[in-house]
């Protein structure tokens, strides 16, 4: 059997065991003549050994980042995304290519089953939910979405939407899978192409992954109309009325960054659990939900990042989209900063900038903001609501902005783009106590 090239990039971030475990997984893999093994480092912990070339991806701390900085050295015509935590067979490429690829699919989505023999609770607990079911996804409610942990993609499809979206602590595969079929590619299952994956060892780590995967969640519905993510707690009311159905009753469903809580009936322990056992699932489920209701309400922003202050700040609306030529006249720009309502779908891939979008506030971010620009600003903000027109962006939405402003003391103000983005820069400016300076308009 004939089947195209194919580069295998594996985000990675751990320590240097954690390295050789992760080249080692790669080299178990078996090639043909053009596949390629990249590790994307993104702890600068990892080194090349066997042919497995190691490219550092130290310029943000993310999986998306790491696949992005990774898939920019990739050769291959197709290129899979494999995770560092998922362990796979020797023929996995081999089995993708086992039926013949249409030219519309976009991506394959390999299932993920989970890795055998958790020898803690919140391991077993993630075997038993099994919440990275491929299966699962694709037959997601809103819109059919693929997890990136065994995911092989066409590369010019890749390329056409500028891969995935960095900055983000979570959804991103989510929102990759979606801009991918909007563009008018098609999502396959490949059942046979399947690897296993390793759920986390503690339930600190459960708590951290659920808090985000409904941020992600939050985020999503921010970004795509009609999306709402199903509440915890109804969730939690549905799984409870099952049970008292069915005794043994289904997880939280599917809380990778794109469910919306469907798929009852899915992910319940295994047969053989004690009754003990079933009973600390059904008490890590009760945490997770609240674990989840205080992830809605949180920023889609990861933790950590460095701040610097801005000379210059750019507002825009959807920022950068590819082929502006006003993209090159702010990357030409020393210190400076974009102030971004949202990204665009085909974004302009490879631009190092610093760039804030709103669409990452969340709504915890925004109320506490908006409390802190009325006590600093209390005319300013009075003033705002006042003077707002239907169709703008309410304050509650501005007031992160604002405070980002706020930092940058001596930044000047700029808007790109038209009179809708004037609008909301003469509207920044003037809650923070700033004029607006003049700047080249996006034709």
């Amino acid at each position: 059997m004939s089947r195209p090239p194919v580069s295998v990039v594996m985000p990675f971030a751990g320590d240097e065991r954690a390295a050789q475990a992760a080249v080692d997984a790669l080299l178990a893999l078996e090639l043909r003549v053009g596949d390629e093994l990249i590790l994307s480092d993104n702890s600068g912990t990892a080194a090349a050994r066997g042919g497995v070339a190691v490219i550092k991806a130290t310029g943000e701390r993310s999986p998306a980042h790491a696949r992005n900085v990774g898939a920019a050295q990739a050769h291959g015509e197709w290129i899979l995304f494999l995770d560092a935590d998922c362990r796979a067979p020797g023929d996995l490429l081999d089995a993708f290519f086992a039926a013949p690829v249409a030219d519309d699919v976009g991506a394959l989505a390999g299932e993920v089953i989970p890795l055998p023999g958790g020898d803690t609770l919140a391991s077993r607990y993630g075997s038993a939910r099994s919440f990275l079911s491929q299966q699962a996804h694709l037959n997601h409610p809103y819109r059919p979405r693929a997890v990136a942990a065994n995911l092989l993609v066409r590369r010019s499809a890749f390329e056409q939407i500028g891969g995935f979206y960095e900055g983000v602590r979570a959804a991103e595969d989510t929102d990759f899978s979606w801009r991918l079929q909007a563009a008018g590619w098609r999502l396959e299952l490949r059942r046979r192409a399947r690897v296993e994956h390793r759920y986390r060892g503690t339930v600190g780590e459960l708590r951290r992954q659920w808090r985000g995967y409904a941020a992600g969640r939050a985020w999503l519905a921010r970004r795509y109309e009609g999306f709402v993510p199903e509440p915890a707690v109804v969730r939690a009311a549905g799984r409870l009325r099952h049970r008292t159905r069915t005794v043994i009753g289904p997880g939280p469903a599917s809380p990778g960054a794109g469910g919306a809580g469907r798929g009852a009936g899915r992910g319940a322990p295994a047969v053989e659990a004690s009754r003990l056992e079933r009973g600390r699932y059904l008490a890590l489920d009760a945490l997770l939900s609240a674990e989840e209701l205080a992830g809605l309400a949180m920023s889609n922003r990861p933790a950590g990042r460095p701040r610097v202050a801005a000379d210059v700040v750019m507002v825009a609306d959807r920022f950068p989209v590819r082929g502006d030529p006003l993209v090159e006249f702010v990357r030409a720009l020393e210190g400076v900063r974009v102030e971004a309502s949202a990204r665009p779908d085909s974004p302009d891939a490879g631009l190092q900038l610093r760039i804030d979008y709103r669409e990452d506030d969340g709504i915890a971010a925004r109320a506490g903001a908006m409390l802190a620009v009325i006590l600093r600003h209390p005319l300013r903000a009075a003033g705002d609501v006042f003077a707002h027109r239907p169709g703008e962006p309410r304050l509650s939405a501005l007031a992160p902005a604002v405070l980002r402003l706020d930092r940058d003391r001596r930044a000047r103000v700029h808007a790109l783009g038209g009179d809708e983005v004037r609008a909301t820069a003469r509207r920044l400016a003037r809650l923070a106590g700033r004029p607006l300076q003049e700047s080249p308009r996006r034709r």
